[in-house]
C-alpha cells in the first residue's frame, strides 16, 4: 500500500478491519462471512485496510514463532486480569488483543505507516504512538511511545543512537555490524531480534532471538563486553548475571501493557507514558499493590477503572487530565 493510500483511510476504518479480523479468527459462521463480504464491498478502503491488518497479524508470528516464543509457550491470546488467587470477571476486548507485532493498528493522531528507508535519518514518535520503520538494509525498527532514534549507515557500519524511549530492532543479515548506542555503552548485533529501553535509570536490553554483545563505558570509560543469548535481559553496566526475558514485557509492540505481579506504582508510570490523561495514586501505600493483567496502553481510563475494580478503589475525575485512584473510604481527593 502506498503512503497516499494509507493517508486516505480514516483510523475508524483500520479499527473496524482489526475487529473483523479477530471476529473471523474466533470462528466465523456463514452469517458473519456474509456480513464481512458486505462490509468489504461497501467501500474500496475497507478491502485495503483489511489487507494491511491481516499482513500485520501474520508478521506478529515473528516473535511468537521464534525459539524463545516456542520455549515460553508464547501464544496470541488474551490475559485474564487477576488479583492474588481470585480470577477477576473483567473481560478484555479481543480486538485490542491481536497480539505481538500488530503495530499496523496502533496509531496516534492518524493511521500507522511505514517510513521510507534512509541511510541517515531521525525517527521520532509522539505520546501514545507506536511506529514501524523499514531501514535501508532491510532491518525493521519499531519505536515505542515518546521515542527518538537516529540512524546512520555507511559502507562499513550500521549505527543507531537511541536518544530516548524504547525500540525493537529486527536486524537483517549483513556483513556490517549493527550497533545501537545508548548513554553509557553500546549493543552490537548481527542477525538478531531485541529490545532496548532507556526509560529507566539504566539502559535495559531484552534479547528475543540470537546473540548480542553489550559494551559498557559507564564506569571506567573502557568497554566491558557482556554477551546475551536469546531469552535473556540485562541492564547495561550492571555486573549482575542476566535475567530471564519477561515475555509480558515483550508484548509492548501490540499496543498492550502486559503486567505480571507488577507494583501498581510501576504500572501507573508505564501507562502514563502513553497518555496525556495521567493516573495518580492518592495514597503512596497503594504503589506496592501487585497488578497482573493486560491493558490497552492508550486507554488510561480503562486502566484506572480496572485497577479500581481489582483493589476496591474509586476513580476521582474532578481534576482536569488526571485520574486519581484512592481508597473507597478516603474523605478527600488530594493530589500527591
Amino acid at each position: 500500500m502506498t503512503d497516499p493510500e494509507r493517508a486516505s483511510i480514516p483510523p475508524a476504518v483500520h479499527d473496524a478491519a482489526g475487529a473483523w479480523l479477530v471476529r473471523r479468527q474466533a470462528g466465523a459462521d456463514a452469517a458473519v462471512e456474509q456480513a464481512f463480504a458486505a462490509w468489504l464491498e461497501a467501500d474500496p478502503r475497507h478491502r485495503i485496510a483489511y489487507g494491511q491488518v491481516a499482513r500485520d497479524w501474520r508478521d506478529s508470528a515473528q516473535l511468537a514463532d521464534s525459539a524463545v516464543g516456542r520455549t515460553r509457550k508464547l501464544v496470541r491470546a488474551p490475559f485474564l486480569m487477576r488479583r492474588s488467587t481470585h480470577v477477576g470477571a473483567v473481560s478484555l476486548s479481543l480486538a485490542a488483543l491481536l497480539g505481538l507485532g500488530t503495530v499496523g493498528i496502533v496509531r496516534h493522531a492518524g493511521p500507522f505507516g511505514f517510513v521510507a528507508p534512509a541511510e541517515a535519518a531521525t525517527y521520532q514518535t509522539a505520546v501514545g504512538e507506536i511506529r514501524s520503520v523499514r531501514l535501508a538494509d532491510g532491518s525493521n525498527l519499531t519505536l515505542d511511545t515518546s521515542t527518538v532514534v537516529h540512524v546512520r549507515f555507511s559502507r562499513a557500519s550500521r549505527r543507531l543512537d537511541l536518544k530516548q524511549g524504547r525500540a525493537r530492532f529486527s536486524v537483517a543479515k549483513d556483513d556490517r555490524p549493527f550497533t545501537v548506542a545508548v548513554s553509557g555503552g553500546e549493543i552490537v548485533a548481527r542477525h538478531t531480534l531485541f529490545d532496548v529501553s532507556v526509560v529507566g535509570p539504566q539502559p535495559l536490553v531484552a534479547l528475543i532471538e540470537g546473540e548480542v554483545e553489550l559494551l559498557s563505558t559507564a564506569h571506567d570509560g573502557k568497554g566491558s563486553p557482556q554477551r546475551l543469548v536469546g531469552g535473556e535481559q540485562a541492564a547495561l553496566g550492571q555486573a549482575a548475571a542476566p535475567r530471564p526475558l519477561s515475555m509480558a514485557d515483550a508484548r509492548w509492540v501490540s499496543g498492550m501493557l502486559a503486567l505480571e505481579d507488577t507494583p501498581l506504582g510501576n504500572a501507573v508510570a508505564a501507562i502514563n507514558r502513553y497518555n496525556r490523561t495521567q493516573v495518580r495514586l492518592a495514597d503512596p501505600h497503594l504503589a506496592s499493590l501487585a497488578v497482573t493483567g493486560a491493558f490497552q496502553a492508550r486507554d488510561s481510563q480503562q486502566f484506572a477503572r480496572a485497577v479500581a475494580a481489582m483493589f476496591d478503589l474509586t476513580v476521582d475525575k474532578s481534576h482536569p487530565d488526571i485520574l486519581l485512584l484512592q481508597s473507597r473510604h478516603a474523605r478527600t481527593s488530594t493530589l500527591p
